[in-house]
């Protein structure tokens, strides 16, 4: 798996680095230098500028992404983040956002992913959307707890996806919603071996997911992009039909996503349990999956799948120094082909650990770089605010 390089976290750190030393020296010498003070506030308003200048770029210039791998050979593209707010009078509204990656290899491959949430009068609307498409080569290991990972294969697909969820507040904290969900997968090749037979499965050559879907949300939290405290409760139940909506597979998905979050003096604890089900003709691209940026960090996504899945996570947070904070985090969960099924003997576990560099003060958020390790895994992932 390739592993990009964050050209521009480098650049802040050595900024960072050189007015922390000089600020330091400075610090000493003031106990024997009656002309200290005033130079350490020079000192201190110079870090200022340089501190405000790197929030103007991160605020305007995206992050590059520079990686090789045998399948892509060299890739390049770039990630951006930034939130903000709709309406300035609007003071209680959390802060919209609107976040893209997009990449493409000398091999001709390419992807590109858009997520927006837009919250607007007083909170009382908000809109999650997401767009992919892609053309790209992703590792598949199969379906189930009992897969080796030694002998995962090549699927290289296209897909266009399209989310959209609409949530209105009906009572303090309680939302209800909406939503629509979109996913045709088309024009898959993928790596020929006598171990790997893609026609095992329901949906190997591809199709379309088209579906509407019901939510009910809690919310509380303080910033919903770097929680210190609150609790977050998402019910969410999706309906695929061929008769109303045209999907070629007809199938229901329910998620359960329930965080909590607490401050300790310097320190924020974060707990999470997420569970998804899936019920009928499920093609095999579209099962539940564990492992990603988010959840089950350690594991790639999709390296475990099946129609349903449970996991479970604890992260804790402390700011460290300037816009450098660090986590560490625990995580377990399983795959199976549903609730009957759930055996600890299946139980995964990751651990690990990350840092983050703060690009927006005003509405703390952040750019992540996480290091998990799994059973005989290892995984890097890099992202914007929180996993959860």
């Amino acid at each position: 798996m390739s592993k990009p390089i964050l050209i521009v976290i480098f650049i802040a750190l050595s900024f960072m680095m050189e007015a922390q030393v000089n600020t330091q020296s400075i610090d000493t010498k003031k106990k024997n230098d009656t002309t200290a003070a005033p130079l350490h506030k020079a000192m201190i308003d110079k870090f200022k500028k340089v501190n405000d200048k790197i929030y103007s770029l991160m605020n305007y210039i995206p992050a590059p992404i520079i990686s090789y791998s045998t399948e892509t050979n060299w890739l390049f593209g770039l990630a951006k983040f930034n939130a903000f707010d709709l309406n300035k009078k609007d003071t209680i509204s959390q802060a919209s956002s609107v976040g893209a990656t997009t990449a493409a290899s000398l091999n001709g491959q390419m992807f590109l992913h858009i997520g927006s949430h837009f919250h607007w009068d007083k909170d009382r609307n908000i809109v999650d959307n997401s767009f992919g498409i892609e053309r790209f080569p992703r590792a598949f290991w199969g379906v189930g707890n009992d897969i080796n990972i030694d002998t995962s294969k090549l699927i290289t697909k296209s897909f266009l996806n399209i989310n959209i969820d609409y949530r209105r507040k009906v009572l303090p904290n309680f939302y209800l919603g909406i939503g629509y969900y979109y996913y045709n997968v088309f024009d898959i090749s993928y790596s020929l071996d006598t171990i790997y037979r893609p026609q095992q499965y329901r949906g190997y050559d591809g199709g379309l997911n088209s579906g509407f879907g019901l939510s009910l949300n809690y919310d509380t939290r303080d910033n919903i992009y770097n929680s210190s405290k609150g609790i977050f409760i998402y019910f969410n139940a999706q309906f695929y039909s061929k008769a109303l909506l045209g999907s070629d597979y007809i199938f229901n998905r329910y998620i359960a996503d329930i965080r909590a979050f607490h401050s300790v003096g310097k320190f924020t604890f974060a707990y999470q349990l997420y569970t998804e089900a899936n019920y009928g003709n499920i093609p095999v691209y579209s099962m539940a999956l564990l492992g990603g940026t988010d959840r089950m960090r350690g594991y790639y996504k999709g390296q475990y799948r099946d129609k349903t899945l449970i996991d479970g996570q604890f992260e804790i947070r402390k700011h460290l120094f300037w816009l450098i904070g660090g986590v560490a985090f625990l995580s377990m969960g399983e795959v199976n082909p549903d609730y009957s099924y759930i055996n600890i003997s299946h139980l995964k576990i990751t651990a690990g650990a990350g840092l983050r560099l703060m690009v927006d003060q005003k509405h703390k958020t952040n750019l992540r770089m996480d290091f998990g390790v799994g059973k005989n895994t290892v995984a890097f992932f890099f992202g914007f605010s929180e996993a959860f």
